[in-house]
């Protein structure tokens, strides 16, 4: 514990606060008191509070992460005992929480035979995206009827979908769903529910769309194999 206290203290500042924040190169942790984040919408000539900040709250990446303006500007409403994290610190942390997320998922992605035709960097961009969702068995993943917003592959366990009451498809490590509702642009066509525990990564529409465009008419023919499986185009 001492040695994560430390390693802690070489990454974070700590510093105190009791009126207005407005260093624009750090991110702030708090430990003690209460902020207010204050926000001028554009309807609107004054600023106005819009969210509340206590200990164990984080605030100020935004800016470090995409070098911009602060969007926002934070207040003390108490005095405040905050840990700072400067921009540099903030950026090589984040490059090797990236390295190291690609290369946990390096293997899983180069093993889905729907990746199979993309390249290292191809692969390396997806992973960058990906984020793990865990399910128990019974649990619904996605749900027939209700807009779909992420493409999901299994990474562990097994899952099946269900259309109209009928089982229409089983899905197992390398699997992938919940494509055709954002290659169409329509509600989900199936309820898929883990039927073990599962390990799932997702993918956002916006994601989905940028960086699997390419694989078109590999998903379309996994559409079809769909609509055999349900007697309809799911």
């Amino acid at each position: 514990m001492k040695m994560q206290n430390n390693a802690f203290s070489m990454l974070w500042r700590r510093t105190t606060c009791s009126s207005l924040w407005t260093k624009n190169k750090q991110e702030f942790s708090v430990q003690e008191g209460q902020c207010e984040v204050w926000l001028k919408q554009p309807d609107k000539s004054e600023q106005e509070m819009v969210k509340q900040y206590s200990a164990g709250d984080s605030f100020g990446e935004l800016a470090l992460l995409y070098d911009a303006p602060r969007a926002a500007t934070v207040k003390a409403s108490t005095d405040c005992t905050l840990w700072a994290m400067d921009r540099m610190t903030f950026r090589t942390i984040l490059m090797h929480t990236t390295s190291e997320k690609r290369k946990l998922y390096e293997k899983f992605l180069e093993d889905v035979p729907l990746l199979k035709t993309l390249d290292k960097y191809e692969r390396s961009a997806i992973a960058d995206v990906l984020e793990h969702e865990y399910f128990e068995p019974g649990q619904d993943i996605v749900v027939e009827g209700q807009p779909g917003d992420k493409f999901y592959l299994l990474e562990e366990g097994e899952a099946e979908a269900r259309a109209g009451g009928k089982i229409v498809m089983k899905y197992t490590r390398g699997d992938f769903f919940g494509e055709l509702a954002l290659l169409n642009n329509k509600p989900r066509a199936a309820t898929v529910s883990a039927t073990t525990q599962c390990k799932c990564v997702s993918i956002d529409r916006a994601s989905f769309k940028r960086l699997l465009g390419k694989l078109d008419d590999i998903l379309n023919r996994k559409k079809e194999e769909y609509g055999r499986a349900n007697g309809e185009e799911s």
